[in-house]
């Protein structure tokens, strides 16, 4: 059997290095269906340059039939764009049932990420503010209201502020609004973690609240002294919001968490899906390009390996 990874070396340099596949001892072989893009990282490190087989996020059957979920240890979190795939034991493979469809079940990576904060906290937040409304942002913001919890979506795209209100977010600002808010948050989830998102949360939170520093942190100049003061006044805390910083017990449970309410109806999936993808590297390309170019109006893609 070959195996092919979609690898990348700059968005207009793509193919597939093909390799014979082989199943180490212990390993499981899943057979892939879908394979979700994860905008945020994947197109982070393309644009670092070399070479790069992106994506973590796969859905596919084992050897026996069964539909799984994969949630890959560190170690095995890269090069998944690919048809098939060997995973050691210490990734997880969560069973999926028939009513999470295929193409929409890597959304559950997206919503483990906007779960986790939730974790970090001794109380359910009432007021959640969440910067970014990208496919974590937006279902952030859809796991703090399927909390209970009033939530402010903040993106400075109009039209990813509109999706989330189509996803039943009703409340969503511009960054110059939020940047207006002085204590009026229990959580903020920063999906941006840029020097002037995490000055407005801190602004924006009220005395011991919490950021989740979701997104990676960007580059910039962040007035350190007043950056402190703030939090050693008012008891702020800047959590690290990398997922995989949480023993996987929680993941496991965020994940059934999420396969539960998605089979519910309690989160809006569909029009975060911007389109499915044929393992085409003319499809693939073109759609890499539009996540990397037009973010406002390309959210996620999808490769449907079956095709």
């Amino acid at each position: 059997m070959i195996q092919k990874t979609l690898t990348f070396n700059g968005f207009d340099n793509i193919r597939f290095t093909e390799t014979g596949f082989t199943l180490p001892p212990a390993f499981r072989r899943v057979t892939m269906e879908y394979t979700t893009v994860s905008p945020g990282t994947e197109l982070f490190c393309i644009r670092e340059g070399g070479e790069r087989k992106p994506g973590y996020i796969m859905v596919g059957r084992t050897d026996d039939g069964k539909r799984v979920f994969v949630f890959p240890s560190l170690s095995e979190s890269d090069g998944a764009h690919c048809n098939v795939r060997a995973l050691s034991p210490e990734s997880l493979l969560v069973p999926l049932p028939e009513s999470v469809p295929g193409e929409l079940a890597g959304f559950l990576r997206f919503i483990n990420i906007g779960m986790h904060p939730f974790n970090d906290v001794e109380h359910l937040p009432e007021r959640v503010a969440v910067i970014g409304l990208g496919p974590v942002g937006n279902l952030a913001a859809q796991t703090a209201r399927n909390f209970g919890c009033r939530v402010l979506g903040i993106d400075p795209s109009e039209a990813r502020r509109k999706l989330a209100n189509q996803c039943r977010i009703p409340e969503t600002g511009s960054p110059e609004e939020f940047a207006g808010i002085r204590n009026e948050f229990d959580l903020v989830i920063d999906t941006v973690s840029a020097p002037s998102t995490l000055s407005a949360a801190g602004q924006a939170l009220k005395n011991g609240g919490l950021c989740s520093m979701v997104g990676i942190l960007k580059p910039g100049t962040l007035d350190c002294p007043a950056f402190l003061n703030l939090a050693w006044q008012r008891g702020i805390r800047f959590l690290s919001g990398w997922e995989m910083l949480h023993p996987m017990f929680l993941t496991e449970r965020n994940l059934l968490r999420g396969i539960n309410w998605i089979s519910d109806g309690r989160y809006e999936l569909q029009p975060l899906l911007t389109g499915i993808l044929r393992p085409d590297l003319k499809e693939i390309g073109a759609a890499y390009r539009n996540l990397a170019g037009d973010p406002a109006h390309h959210i996620c893609y999808v490769i449907d390996w079956r095709s």
